[in-house]
């Protein structure tokens, strides 16, 4: 769509504005011109704008924190160890992802074929390991088969006992897992506690399910926003190019367009960020509220760590709707 009225005058006007007006800060108003006298709005811009290279950086350096894929984050890390973030994103990060889930699928079929391949009668340790491994995270199938699987066939070659818990499951224990279910943990939580049905799921659970399966809620939470971000940052990242170099050409049309497609293409980011922040909080509001009535002291460690980690995607959420919330500002200024 173009805006019609961007005068060739506008346009000088505007390039001295990105050359450099544009320290002003956001919500200062400019004085006004001799030609109008209403005044305009000056918003600051964003780094994506100013430094199209260091906003680069800045994403992947993002991307190689919130990935939940382990792959993905060694490679996004590597890239800006060697200067290669805007390589990396246009594609190595795809690479990367294409990689992880194969190697995923290769940890899985590993898994899945321990499991059948040792029996709990013969292999109780790898069998125990090797399902767990198999309805857990990424990082525990990779650890399986890194370094799982060999540690519990070792046990079961020394005929270590193993134990399955049931003996040790209290009144309290048997409580708390008939409660999670009701509880806004997490899909995987709440969907394997309804699940128990013996003493030693019970056990098994508390020992090691509980952790993994917020894992997985954790990670699918991850999964999903990075999918989303990474669709919408290249989308903002290719319109403010576009936006740039039509600066640079002397074409008003084209700048209006692109800061215009800009305000249209993504004004629901800031609010959807608001909402994984509010739906992060309350999953940390979740996890506090089983710490503060643990009886098992690994239960209490657990859910201190994951309600920790639901904290610190809280300040993620923030700083995401904040990134959003200022380049639409920018935007709205500039179009």
């Amino acid at each position: 769509m173009v805006i019609s009225g961007f005068t060739g005058e506008m346009f000088v006007r505007r390039r001295q504005f990105l050359l450099g007006a544009v320290a002003v800060s956001a919500g200062v108003l400019a004085a006004p011109s001799p030609v109008t006298a209403a005044p305009v709005l000056v918003t600051a811009a964003p780094v994506l704008v100013t430094n199209p290279a260091q906003a680069d950086r800045d994403f992947a350096r993002w991307l190689s924190v919130h990935d939940p894929r382990e792959g993905v984050r060694s490679a996004a890390r590597s890239a800006l160890d060697t200067g290669g973030a805007t390589a990396f994103l246009a594609s190595g990060y795809a690479s990367a992802v294409d990689r992880a889930a194969r190697a995923r699928t290769g940890h899985l079929d590993f898994a899945n074929r321990m499991a059948a391949e040792h029996t709990p009668q013969s292999y109780p340790w790898v069998h125990a390991a090797a399902r767990r491994a198999a309805i857990g995270t990424d990082a525990e199938l990779a650890e399986f088969a890194a370094t799982g699987y060999p540690a519990a066939l070792q046990k079961d070659q020394a005929k270590v006992p193993y134990d399955d818990g049931a003996a040790q499951v209290t009144d309290e224990d048997r409580d708390l897992a008939a409660s999670l279910g009701g509880v806004p943990l997490g899909a995987t939580v709440q969907e394997r506690a309804a699940d128990l049905t013996t003493d030693a799921g019970i056990a098994e659970f508390l020992r090691h399910g509980l952790l993994s399966a917020a894992g997985i809620d954790a990670d699918t939470h991850r999964a999903q926003y990075v999918a989303h971000e990474w669709a919408q940052w290249n989308e903002a990242r290719q319109l403010t190019l576009q936006a740039l170099a039509a600066e640079e050409s002397g074409d008003p049309d084209a700048v209006a367009w692109a800061w215009q497609t800009v305000t249209t293409r993504f004004p629901r980011q800031p609010s959807g960020w608001s909402e994984r922040e509010r739906l992060a909080r309350n999953r940390a509001d979740a996890w506090a509220w089983l710490a503060a009535g643990a009886t098992r002291s690994e239960t209490l460690l657990q859910a201190s760590a994951v309600r920790e980690q639901w904290l610190s995607e809280t300040t993620t959420a923030t700083e995401r709707s904040t990134w959003w919330t200022e380049l639409l500002r920018y935007a709205l200024s500039a179009a």
